[in-house]
């Protein structure tokens, strides 16, 4: 089929940006339920990059990377697009919190 794309599931985080300029969970600490999945859609801008990258919703949520899982091209339909990759990662002592809560 000429119209397939690469797809997969991202399980992220939603973030929140501090005074600082620093990216931080919108909830700590956090429970299961904080984290959600999103999926690459056709139309996704960028790369896909490793846990602690950041990424933008079609909503203009920005949400750190945690896991990236294999999904099946028939079952993308299932899960809600992202928007865009960011170059923006955050630190390192946050992705290690939210990995250990993980």
């Amino acid at each position: 089929m000429a119209d397939k794309y690469p797809t997969a599931e991202l399980i992220g985080v939603v973030m929140t940006q501090s005074n600082s300029g620093a990216f931080e969970p919108k909830e700590n600490p956090l429970t299961p339920a904080d984290f959600h999945s999103w999926r690459i859609g056709k139309h996704t801008k960028g790369k896909l990059g490793k846990p602690g990258q950041l990424f933008l919703t079609e909503n203009n949520l920005t949400v750190m990377l945690v896991e990236t899982k294999k999904l099946a091209f028939k079952d993308r339909h299932d899960i809600t697009p992202m928007g865009r990759f960011m170059t923006t990662t955050a630190s390192d002592e946050v992705v290690t919190s939210v990995l250990a809560q993980y």
